[in-house]
């Protein structure tokens, strides 16, 4: 009751700003307003600046209004002093009313990182998204955690018009392996350089640049060479500054102390941590101002200083030398990794102040020792590489290319497809159960040479839900809905009567649903399109709404379960599932193919529920198993058992404690087996709504000693490998996970006759009885006297014929 309420309670907080912001969408989309944003509102910088200041500056753009996004415009006097008071330019502070407006009707968006999870692009807008430079630290997919690093970055990517590029490499490192997006992102990308270096053409060391350095407290004496010190973030959190700060400080200190006279050294730091590093006394005359575009510091630069960041990939263009101090070489390449092994970096790596300033006195004497020297043919090689068309002029053609619509005579192509098949698979809640195990698995075996996967999910809100998330196979493009939408008030009986009745709701409630789902769906994957799109879990009537909304050539739904005996199945005094599963059943009609996982299934679904689709769209597909998994986790014991006396044996049952699982008959079938085999034990591995009930009636039997409830666990196979029978006592089934992992593990397999067991256990794959309490206890005697057939279990040739399955049920 308080989790309802405190839903309640946030729901009622955020409903003004959802009114508000589905206002705005309805309003009118202005072209010729452009919207720029740079980091998440910091400043006016990087790449969306110089394409803002060409379009200011051209003749025939005049007709554009320009708006910019800060985090807070007083914060910013340099911007406010240029700019305030021209008459097409205007700002608004980020995460306000005004933001939202301008964001749902702004004709043109640019962006160098991403715009927040409410966001949605309309179909009228053109988004183009330049990033903020070319990535030499792994991006994406490819750092540690993809999870959290792709999760709103992948969805802004899949809504774009246009993704900027420096390079081919960086398109290829960047876009393809390191966000996944070949094969589904419908984006242009644009290869003609990078805008924000085209300052370093422009401006000279004098003039405007030495005016807004002096105006922040740093001067260049005459004469001097400037070392320009510019490291990436490094720190654990963004919150804690000084993580990186006093290490800057005091390496800053120490380098100016060690060249002496005739050196400058200015230090550009990551922009999260200009306000902390403005107040640290030694950093004092050498700081460049934040808002000193990072390519006008670089046109003062003889010499830069540089670790993991993406700024000296814009310095190569100018052929003057870079020098990579990474005292932390070895932890960061560990924690984070690089696209550039310490060898592919053009210039000397060093990893001491020491070695640092003797390299720099070396720069440009022309000595043995000189990086122009030792690495000057590295340095037009890379720029030949990595920025080969960084000559001035950048944000000149993106304008042209996004503003005035040409591509001809550009370099703007698609991103690269390779003829796979795209499937999109929701694997559900995440929540450790047979679907998810289910799924899982699919993902572990399906041909990559075939298909490329997208796996789609809830985003996880428990550590079970995350560990599970964290076992998707590294190569699975990941999209998780995050921050999802709520339906604005006036939809919101609408929204309750679909998910209680679905389509039955009526025509007029469907329409406006249809664009409420329509919407949500354009804002967790874009624009992307799918060849199959497979709603994998079957229980959600919003799932099955928000899939039935892709770009799809079909679409699939799974029904893992005899599901019109689960929508009647009783919890406690309630159906629980009965109005949700009918509201699911009614969306059939929007698939193609309703998929059982056995042909057992298929028939008992089929006439179970033919009035909501035809008896062809009622396919099977058997599940897959993860037999490397199930014997890896057969070897750990994370869960102490009790001793077994002499000559025990034990029997296991794994699944959630639940109604349909009927754990009273099992229980009450090994009393009747312990009675009269005192040695005989019963681990029952789970947990669920009737645990109490299960607790209470194993101490009323009296077998508080010889029964073991573990609980949920993460590996129940190592349980299982330490038993000696399986049983299970369900009432109805789909196709059990754990009787597969029971048959990798070699285990004599007990059940009762469920509807769909055949399609699950073989006559002469284990031993199926009635679905009472007497014939189960028989079937466990005849378990103990060695008469239930274990047959050797053929894992690959199973997963071979149930993957062929899989490809014919979605129509592959």
């Amino acid at each position: 009751m308080v989790d309802v309420i405190r839903k309640a309670a946030r729901a009622l907080r955020r409903a003004p700003a959802i009114e508000r912001r589905a206002r705005d969408r309805r309003r009118p989309v202005e072209r010729d307003v452009v919207l720029y944003e740079s980091s998440f509102g910091h400043g006016m910088a990087c790449h969306p600046e110089a394409v803002f200041r060409a379009a200011l500056a051209a003749p025939d753009l005049v007709h554009l209004r320009h708006v910019w996004v800060l985090d807070d415009p007083q914060r910013h006097p340099d911007v406010l002093a240029e700019f305030g008071s021209h008459p097409r330019v205007r700002f608004v502070r980020r995460d306000s009313a005004a933001y939202d407006r301008v964001l749902a009707t702004a004709g043109v968006l640019v962006n160098n990182s991403t715009f927040p999870p409410q966001f949605v692009k309309r179909p009228e807008q053109v988004y183009l998204n330049t990033w903020h430079g070319t990535p030499l630290k792994v991006m994406g997919y490819d750092e540690p955690d993809p999870g959290v690093a792709t999760r709103n970055v992948v969805r802004n990517f899949l809504m774009c018009d246009y993704l900027l590029s420096g390079s081919p490499w960086m398109t290829q490192r960047m876009y393809v392996s390191g966000y996944r997006l070949d094969n589904v992102c419908p984006a242009l990308v644009i290869e003609e350089g990078g805008p924000r270096t085209d300052r370093q053409w422009l401006d000279g060391a004098g003039g405007e640049v030495a005016r807004r350095l002096a105006a922040g407290g740093v001067s260049i004496p005459e004469g001097s060479r400037v070392v320009l010190v510019a490291p990436t973030w490094h720190g654990a959190s963004f919150a804690r500054p000084e993580d990186d700060l006093a290490d800057l400080e005091s390496q800053v200190a120490e380098l100016s102390t060690r060249l002496g006279e005739g050196y400058c050294v200015l230090a550009k730091i990551h922009h999260t941590l200009a306000a902390g590093a403005a107040s640290r006394a030694g950093l004092r005359g050498l700081l460049v101002p934040d808002s000193l575009p990072t390519g006008s510091a670089l046109a003062l630069a003889d010499v830069l200083v540089t670790d993991y960041s993406s700024i000296f990939f814009d310095y190569l263009p100018l052929g003057r030398p870079v020098v990579f101090f990474t005292p932390d070489d070895d932890r960061y390449r560990a924690d984070r990794g690089t696209y550039l092994a310490p060898s592919e970096l053009p210039g000397p790596v060093v990893t001491t102040v020491e070695e640092l300033a003797a390299v720099v006195r070396q720069a440009h004497s022309g000595g043995p020792g000189d990086p122009v020297v030792t690495h000057g043919e590295a340095v037009r090689d890379a720029a030949r590489r990595f920025a080969p068309k960084d000559d001035g002029h950048a944000a000149e053609r993106v304008v042209d290319i996004v503003l005035r619509g040409r591509h001809d005579g550009y370099a703007v192509a698609p991103l690269p497809r390779d003829g796979r098949r795209t499937m999109l698979l929701y694997l559900g809640g995440m929540r450790s159960n047979g679907i998810t195990t289910a799924g899982l698995g699919l993902l572990r075996h399906i041909d990559r040479s075939r298909f490329d996967v997208t796996a789609f999910y809830r985003e996880p809100e428990s550590d079970d839900e995350r560990a599970n998330v964290r076992a998707i196979p590294g190569d699975i493009r990941r999209i998780p809905r995050i921050a999802g939408q709520p339906p604005r008030m006036g939809l919101w009986v609408d929204y309750r009567r679909l998910l209680s009745q679905g389509t039955a709701m009526g025509a007029r409630g469907m329409r406006r649903m249809d664009v409420f789902f329509e919407q949500e769906w354009r804002r967790c994957v874009g624009d992307a399109a799918f060849d199959h799109i497979v709603d994998y879990s079957g229980y959600s009537p919003f799932w099955v709404f928000l899939l039935a909304q892709g770009r799809s050539t079909t679409r699939a739904v799974w029904l893992h379960n005899d599901l019109e005996a689960d929508r009647m199945r009783m919890h406690g005094r309630q159906r629980a599932n009965e109005r949700s599963l009918r509201a699911v059943f009614t969306a059939y009609r929007l698939y193609d193919r309703l998929v059982s996982v056995s042909s057992a299934l298929r028939d008992i679904n089929a006439g179970k529920l033919a009035e909501f689709a035809p008896p062809e769209h009622y396919v099977s597909a058997r599940n897959t198993i993860d037999a490397e998994r199930v014997v890896r986790g057969a070897g750990e014991h994370d869960v102490v058992l009790p001793a077994l006396p002499p000559g025990g044996r034990r029997f296991v049952s794994v699944g959630r404690i639940s109604p349909e699982k009927n754990h009273e008959r099992l229980i009450r079938a090994f009393a009747a087996v312990h009675a009269e085999s005192p040695t005989t034990r019963l681990v029952i591995v789970g947990d669920g709504p009737l645990r109490g009930k299960v607790e209470a009636l194993v101490a009323e039997l009296g077998l508080d000693d010889a029964v073991t409830l573990t609980g949920l666990v993460r590996n129940p196979w190592g349980v299982m490998a330490r038993c000696d029978v399986f049983v299970l006592s369900s009432d109805y089934e789909g196709q059990p996970m754990t009787i597969l992992e029971a048959r990798v593990l070699g285990l004599p397999i007990v059940t009762t006759a469920f509807g769909s067991v055949r399609g699950a256990l073989g006559d002469d794959e284990g031993l199926i009885v009635g679905c009472d309490v007497e014939p189960l206890a028989d079937g466990m005697r005849a378990a103990l006297r060695g008469e239930v057939p274990a047959p050797p279990f053929d894992a690959m040739a199973y997963n071979e014929s149930a993957l062929a399955e899989f490809a014919r049920a979605i129509g592959a």
